[in-house]
């Protein structure tokens, strides 16, 4: 008999949103998202990876986990090329929609498909 090793619950950082404006708690929601959207549930690294590519300087996995935990709000010098990713990421989600259609969507009238629950990351 083999007993299975004991897994290891992954801890939830600490969020503390109090020092942040409400402005910047909706950019934060907005990083989180796009993080979440272009680069999977365990996104921080790539997503600091893709956004140092778009702003040309370099962002950190620990910057954006600051961000994500309220510990620092997400400069307002990212602004721009967070927005310029964002929009890179909405396109390419557009061109793999299309692609699907285009493989799947052949015989089945469009009133019949609807979108799936599981794949909608917002609550």
């Amino acid at each position: 008999m083999t007993v299975a090793p004991p897994t290891k619950k992954r801890i939830s950082p600490k969020v503390d949103l109090s020092g942040l404006t409400d402005e910047q708690k909706h950019m934060r929601l907005r990083v989180i998202r796009l993080g979440e959207i272009s680069c999977g549930i365990r996104w921080m690294s790539d997503f600091a990876a893709l956004l140092t590519e778009e702003a040309r300087r370099p962002v950190r996995y620990v910057q954006v986990s600051q961000w994500v935990t309220g510990y620092r709000p997400v400069p307002e010098a990212l602004a721009e090329p967070l927005e310029r990713l964002a929009l890179k990421v909405a396109d390419q989600l557009v061109q793999q929609a299309d692609t699907l259609r285009a493989d799947w969507a052949k015989s089945i009238p469009a009133d019949d498909t609807k979108p799936l629950k599981s794949l909608d990351p917002r609550p």
